[in-house]
């Protein structure tokens, strides 16, 4: 099992990332690149046995969940937060989080419980609606958002083994199922329903799963049980943060609700294509993040000011390599993999890159913002300024310029530029970090990647 100890005495600013830490950063990407391929798979498999309809109706209960989740799932980024920064017992945060993440998803299962009966017909029928996905994802929430909460506590107790495990397990089974579904001897548009349902099969069994790590591995209860002293706490935090979630959701699919609504689902089945794999540069982002987010809760804030800006210089380095890869290597596996019927991701895939290059490394900031000064107000001012920006350039180049799914894709990497340009300045005013120093790589950083080459090579060598 890979473990990191915490060293707050460190001059990190002199010592750096260790090379162990590089190798907890490679296997992160590994993991996440994981994750990355299985959900490109999965795409793939959709798109071709379902076509661009049927892929718009599929991405759109994806685009639904991530809308409904973070409302609720926001009471769970305290569980680092408060394992970590605030020096809390794991088991009393989990149960609290758990009480309010329950309460809040029980009104939502509850409504689309309800909501049932009007989907009976459709149902029988086997019959895929735009109102229908929105009843899947309400179907889901509940599991969904525990297999969240327990990756959460996994993050917090620092068990990234595990944490990379939980990650892509949905993914995982989500591949079976839906290749179950897809082949059955049916029409397109019930083959649609049917992996609708092959998806909530997965969420099901990932929670059961889930469920197992937790009392195994984190040692705390699944009954819901808030602790006095922590409820008005948490309670705080998660709704502070939960409109923050809400509107950097919003803001990441609102362009995609555009095509979907205001041009066709077959717009949004091929537009989604150009989301999902622009989307898998986000996971080298990520994947760097994830190693550092720990320690930054835990850090003196001086100290973990420096760490993410030396993590926000590697992330720099390592976008960039990907871009240029992504840039050249993509557009030919886009026309292999999901064919000509969706050609035309090609021109959204490559405004959306630059775009998704620019919120990954924003991500490595306002983390400090959230898990180090504990300031979630800070990234709902920043989502409502990106937002209000998208929206407006989504009018004027849909309506105006009739640029078409063209034109909210370069909308949505607008509004990721506002996001980024405003977070380093917010950064480095706050820690006092210079501007210029957060894009160059200091010497012993260059020294570290050298000798990252070296071994690289080495071992390429057989030495």
């Amino acid at each position: 099992m890979i473990k990191w100890y915490l060293h707050t005495q460190l001059d990190l600013e002199k010592e750096g990332i260790s090379m162990s830490q590089y190798m907890r950063v490679l296997w992160a990407m590994f993991y996440k690149f994981l994750g990355a391929g299985l959900v490109f798979v999965t795409a793939v498999m959709t798109a071709n046995y379902v076509g661009p309809a049927g892929r718009g109706f599929l991405s759109s209960m994806t685009a639904n969940l991530a809308m409904y989740s973070p409302v609720v799932g926001s009471f769970s980024e305290y569980i680092p937060y408060g394992i970590n920064k605030r020096k809390q017992q794991p088991s009393e945060v989990f149960t609290t989080v758990l009480y309010y993440c329950f309460v809040f998803v029980l009104i939502l299962f509850a409504a689309a419980l309800l909501a049932t009966p009007f989907f009976w017909h459709d149902l029988i029928n086997l019959v895929p609606s735009k109102a229908m996905t929105w009843w899947i994802a309400g179907m889901i929430g509940p599991f969904a958002l525990f297999h969240v909460c327990v990756t959460r506590l996994i993050l917090g107790l620092n068990e990234l083994e595990w944490l990379n495990r939980l990650n892509t397990l949905q993914s995982l089974l989500a591949i079976p199922l839906f290749f179950l579904a897809l082949t059955l001897p049916d029409e397109q548009n019930e083959k649609v329903v049917w992996a609708m349902f092959a998806w909530l099969a997965s969420y099901v069994v990932t929670a059961s799963i889930s469920a197992v790590v937790a009392v195994k591995k984190g040692k705390v209860s699944l009954v819901p049980k808030p602790v006095q002293d922590l409820r008005t706490e948490i309670f705080k935090y998660g709704n502070q943060l939960a409109g923050s979630r809400l509107l950097t959701q919003l803001n990441y699919r609102v362009d995609y609700f555009f095509v979907l609504y205001m041009i066709s689902v077959e717009a949004a089945g091929i537009y989604s294509v150009a989301v999902t794999v622009a989307d898998m540069l986000l996971f080298v982002s990520m994947s760097l993040l994830q190693v550092v987010v720990t320690r930054v809760s835990a850090l003196e804030e001086k100290d973990s000011s420096l760490l993410t800006a030396r993590t926000f210089r590697h992330t720099v380095v390592i976008l960039l390599f990907s871009l240029i890869f992504f840039y050249l290597v993509m557009p030919s596996v886009i026309i292999l993999a999901f064919k000509e019927d969706f050609a035309t991701a090609l021109t959204p895939f490559y405004i959306l890159l630059p775009g998704v290059a620019m919120l990954g490394l924003a991500q490595v900031l306002t983390n400090f913002f959230t898990n180090q000064l504990g300031q979630p107000k800070v990234l709902i001012r920043l989502e409502m300024i990106s937002i209000f920006t998208n929206i407006i350039l989504s009018f004027l180049f849909f309506g105006v310029f009739h640029m078409g799914a063209e034109g909210m894709a370069l909308a949505k990497t607008s509004g990721f530029a506002i996001i980024f340009l405003i977070a380093i300045i917010y950064f480095c005013r706050a820690t006092g970090y210079p501007f210029w120093k957060m894009f160059v790589l200091q010497e012993d950083e260059i020294q570290q990647y050298k000798n990252l080459f070296g071994k690289v090579t080495g071992k390429l060598r057989g030495k």
